[in-house]
C-alpha cells in the first residue's frame, strides 16, 4: 500500500507526532514499515504512561494531604487546635480542621478508586473499613458515614459538639486520626515507589525512541 502525505498527517495528529513528511514518506514506501510502526506505538504508550503518572501524582496529593490534615489535629503542643479552643470557648478552628480532615479522607478514596490495582483497593478497603469501625462515634458529633464509604458532616449539628467530645474523637490520642495519618503516609509511600518506577521506564522508552528517530528523521527544521 502507497502511504501518502494525507494518511502521514492524520496518523501525526492522533499520535502527536511532528514529522518532515518528504524524508518520512520516502522512508515509509521502501516497505521497511516495522521500525515506524513499533516508534508510533511507542509513542502512544508514552502518552498512556503519562496520563497514568499524572493521575499517580493527583492520588499522591491527595494521601499526603490527609497524612497532613491528620498531623494538624494530632498536635501535642501546648498551643495546639484544641487547646486554643477550650481557652477561646470557640472551636471554630477545630471544626474547619475537621472538615479538611474528612475532605481529604474522601479524596484519597476517590483517587485510589481512579487509579485500581490490589494495593490501591486494599488500602481503600482500609480507610472505608476504618470510617464504618467509628462510623457510630463520628454518628454523635454530626458527622456521617455512607453506604459508599464517603463521610460527610452536618454543620448544624458538629458546631453544638463539645470540644471535649471533638477531641477524644479527633485529637492526639484519637485512634481513628491516628490510623488516618497512617493510612495516608502509607498510601503516599506507595504511590512514590510507582511513580519511580514508571519514570525509569518512561525515561528508558524516551531515550529508545529518541535515538530512533534522531537516526530517521529532521524534527526541527
Amino acid at each position: 500500500m502507497r502511504v501518502t502525505t494525507q494518511m502521514l498527517n492524520e496518523t501525526a495528529r492522533k499520535t502527536g507526532i511532528s514529522v518532515n513528511h518528504s524524508s518520512l514518506l520516502n522512508y515509509i514506501n521502501k516497505k521497511d514499515n516495522t521500525s515506524l510502526l513499533d516508534s508510533l506505538q511507542n509513542s502512544m504508550t508514552q502518552k498512556s504512561d503519562m496520563a497514568k503518572k499524572k493521575s499517580y501524582e493527583k492520588l499522591d496529593d491527595a494521601a499526603s494531604s490527609l497524612e497532613e490534615a491528620a498531623k494538624a489535629l494530632m498536635s501535642e503542643k501546648e498551643d495546639n487546635l484544641f487547646a486554643k479552643a477550650k481557652e477561646s470557648g470557640s472551636t471554630e478552628d477545630v471544626i474547619k480542621a475537621v472538615k479538611a480532615l474528612i475532605e481529604k479522607y474522601n479524596e484519597t478514596r476517590k483517587q485510589l478508586d481512579n487509579n485500581p490495582s490490589n494495593i490501591n483497593m486494599y488500602y481503600n478497603q482500609l480507610l472505608g473499613s476504618l470510617a464504618s469501625k467509628n462510623s457510630e462515634e463520628l454518628s454523635k458529633l454530626g458527622i456521617t458515614v455512607g453506604k459508599d464509604g464517603s463521610i460527610s458532616v452536618d454543620e448544624d449539628q458538629i458546631k453544638d459538639a463539645k470540644i471535649e467530645d471533638l477531641e477524644s474523637m479527633f485529637g492526639a490520642k484519637s485512634e481513628f486520626v491516628q490510623k488516618l495519618q497512617f493510612l495516608g503516609s502509607h498510601v503516599s509511600d506507595s504511590v512514590a515507589a510507582e511513580l519511580e518506577s514508571m519514570g525509569m521506564q518512561y525515561g528508558q522508552d524516551a531515550n529508545s525512541f529518541s535515538s530512533f528517530i534522531s537516526n530517521k528523521y529532521d524534527f526541527w527544521s
